[in-house]
């Protein structure tokens, strides 16, 4: 059986948590061994590599996203 991903888009004010909501929910679904991708754009250079951090500071390896993905 072939099951699609859901893709789910997060929004909100500087400060309000998205990034640190991201990291518990792919922690989460590791715990309870479901599939999941972090990605963030290449041209995120803020930490020139491939992490997502959040100010809490809890980071994440991520996958990166070129102009030419196809997603």
């Amino acid at each position: 059986m072939y099951r699609k991903g859901k893709l789910y888009f997060r929004y909100g004010t500087m400060g309000s948590a998205k990034t640190a909501l991201l990291l518990t929910t792919a922690y989460n679904f590791e715990e309870r061994n479901m599939r999941y991708v972090c990605m963030k754009p290449v041209i995120d250079t803020r930490d020139k590599k491939n992490v997502i951090r959040s100010r809490i500071g809890i980071e994440r390896e991520c996958k990166w996203i070129y102009p030419e993905s196809d997603l």
